[in-house]
């Protein structure tokens, strides 16, 4: 089995990096890789769900019909996929690691300005 270089490693989606050569970078490994994860899950779900929100209320309403049941589904559409965004979104940011997740964040919150996320 091929022994990844450092180049690779940091090409690796996700690749979380490990130092077990002693017990203190061990546990200093532990908690950097922790505090990455939590990151790049709570930087996810907050983008998806703002996207999420965004896209619910845009087409939520779009088979409503006559007395108002189109504003009622736009409230729905948008808090229900405000929380499936968030969902999707934390945990894709979780398996992406932060600098991926940083870079989607980035194009997605873009999109969301200038109206080309939907």
């Amino acid at each position: 089995m091929k022994e990844l270089s450092v180049m690779e490693m940091n090409d690796v989606s996700g690749a979380y990096s490990w130092d077990f050569t002693n017990f203190w970078t061990a546990g200093a490994s532990l908690i950097g890789n922790a505090a990455e994860l939590v990151g790049s899950a709570a930087l996810g779900a907050a983008v998806g769900g703002a996207a999420g929100a965004v896209i619910g209320g845009k087409h939520g309403g779009d088979g409503g019909g006559i007395l108002g049941v189109g504003i009622i589904g736009q409230g729905v559409g948008m808090i229900g996929a405000g929380i499936i965004g968030s969902i999707c979104f934390g945990i894709t940011g979780a398996l992406f690691g932060w600098d991926n997740t940083t870079k989607y964040a980035e194009n997605a919150i873009n999109g969301l300005i200038n109206g080309t996320i939907y």
